[in-house]
């Protein structure tokens, strides 16, 4: 693992048209605002709303630490090796609170070591998840008593979900964005 690497490919699907952005996401619409991902959902057409629900629900969930997200979503990034979902989300990591050494780390080969305690357990159970399709019993105990029985949920539903996302990213080769158009965000709904 380590910080994904550009798209090669020349073979990508193309964000819609403007006009059925526009129409599927409605009269919220800002194309100089709007992220690309969000963008290739609405292209889902009548799986927008659901994709959309989802995202709400793992940016808003209550008892979720935004760092503690960041940290999920850079992991995931890494072992998936999805630039964009790296690109977007370093900044918004960095947003949210986490170091420059913190969001480094995140990349290593290996097990990732030297930061926070709870940081490294998400990292973890993010690799084990991944990699493996399941959670080992230390891990998933170490999750239940950090986080208990709710928390653990939430925390395996947003390694799940951004699992998807990093795949759904990768097979559609969604464009980069630029980094002033994620400026202070730590979500893509903000």
């Amino acid at each position: 693992m380590a910080v994904p690497t550009p798209y090669t490919s020349t073979v990508r699907v193309p964000l819609p048209e403007e006009a059925d952005i526009a129409r599927v996401i409605g009269d919220g619409y800002d194309p100089d605002t709007t992220l690309h991902v969000v963008k290739m959902f609405a292209g889902t057409h009548d799986m927008y709303p659901a994709l959309m629900g989802m995202v709400k629900a793992v940016f808003g969930a209550s008892g979720i630490d935004a760092r503690h997200r960041e940290v999920i979503i850079l992991r995931a990034a890494s072992v998936l090796n999805c630039p964009y979902e790296w690109q977007a989300n370093k900044q918004m990591a960095a947003n949210a609170g986490l170091t420059e050494a913190e969001i480094s780390s995140l990349a290593a080969d290996g097990t990732v070591e030297g930061i926070d305690q709870e940081y490294t357990l998400l990292a973890r159970a993010t690799d084990e998840l991944l990699k493996t399709g399941t959670l080992t019993d230390p891990t998933l105990r170490s999750l239940l008593d950090a986080f208990g029985d709710v928390g653990t949920r939430k925390y395996v539903t947003t390694i799940a979900w951004f699992s998807m996302l990093s795949l759904f990213l990768n097979g559609t080769r969604v464009p980069m964005e630029t980094t002033d158009k994620i400026g202070s965000r730590t979500s893509p709904l903000s």
